[in-house]
């Protein structure tokens, strides 16, 4: 079965949403035990990507660039103290920020990749075992409605971003 995407977002559908596990010591699901030096954690289940965060210094300049490469990018709007604006490559979407919600609580380059954004079926149950560097918080915008969000480190220098839809556009 072809699951649709979250309301605001656009792109593919995938047959099958991701399941995430963490490492918690627990058998999958609650079941039997992990086998010696393995451990299996809570499953929750990730039904989209949203998005890639990349904070940009210049968003006019940066939102010219895609739109000479062809893409479908919205005008930029004015969201939480700083500038952001959509970007659709297929079935890629950027969203361009010229500040990160979760600064300065959490430190960040000056331009780069900033986060994955992802939606889960569960966010109070997706936040068990990690240590969240900011939020939950709910934020709004025209193009996507209302979100209950959350960040959280991952491997690599980056962080993920777990969400649920709240509301959807008006």
């Amino acid at each position: 079965m072809l699951r649709s995407n979250p309301p605001g977002v656009r792109g593919s559908r995938s047959a099958e949403p991701f399941t995430f596990a963490f490492n918690t010591g627990a058998g999958p699901c609650g079941t039997a035990a992990a086998p010696e030096g393995r451990a299996y954690g809570h499953r929750v289940t990730i039904t989209a990507v949203a998005n890639l965060a990349v904070k940009v210094q210049d968003l006019d300049a940066a939102v010219a660039f895609y739109r000479r490469a062809g893409a479908e990018v919205t005008d930029p709007e004015d969201w939480r103290g700083a500038r952001r604006a959509d970007v659709e490559l297929g079935p890629l979407r950027l969203t361009l920020f010229t500040r990160a919600v979760y600064e300065p609580d959490v430190e960040v380059a000056d331009e780069g990749f900033l986060h994955v954004a992802l939606f889960c079926d569960d966010l109070d149950r997706q936040l068990q075992g990690h240590d969240v560097v900011w939020g939950p918080a709910h934020v709004s915008g025209p193009t996507f409605g209302t979100r209950r969000i959350v960040f959280v480190d991952a491997p690599g220098r980056m962080r993920l971003e777990f969400m649920e839809q709240v509301e959807a556009p008006a």
